[in-house]
């Protein structure tokens, strides 16, 4: 029996003699925050999951919804903005047939003729005895009256 054999028959046969060591039993605690597993209280850091892929969503959710109203409101403003353009150009269309009927209605009516002047009647020159106007009725009255006697 060479020694590769007199060792493997030993191993075999003989029980390994080790120290008979005490284990103690660690208790471990799940954290009610963190759900993880800890032995010593005093020691635990808890570690809570994060909720940054949730806040992240929901930021995202947000910041679309903010896009689509932002999106609606230039829409709408657009819309106001055409609409005011066409009501302008709907008050200037208007405001042209006004002045083209104006204009129109100015060149068909035509101006009276203007009635001739009277001739000229000077009141000191009129040899009419019977002339109706004031003007000449006081003059000649005046130079009746007269002490003078112009005439």
């Amino acid at each position: 029996m060479g020694l590769l054999d007199r060792v493997i028959r030993q191993k075999i046969k003989k029980p390994v003699k080790r120290a008979v060591r005490q284990q103690v039993r660690r208790v471990s605690v799940e954290c009610p925050v963190c759900r993880k597993r800890y032995t010593n209280p005093l020691t635990h850091v808890c570690a809570p999951k994060s909720d940054f892929k949730r806040r992240k969503a929901a930021a995202e959710r947000a910041a679309k919804r903010e896009r689509e109203r932002q999106r609606k409101r230039e829409a709408a403003a657009r819309r106001r903005e055409k609409a005011k353009e066409r009501r302008k150009a709907a008050a200037e269309r208007r405001k042209a047939g006004a002045a083209e009927r104006r204009r129109k209605a100015r060149e068909k009516r035509t101006a009276p003729a203007p009635r001739p002047a009277r001739p000229a009647h000077d009141y000191r020159l009129c040899r009419d005895e019977e002339c109706p106007r004031h003007a000449c009725r006081a003059y000649k009255d005046g130079l009746a009256d007269c002490p003078l006697g112009h005439i």
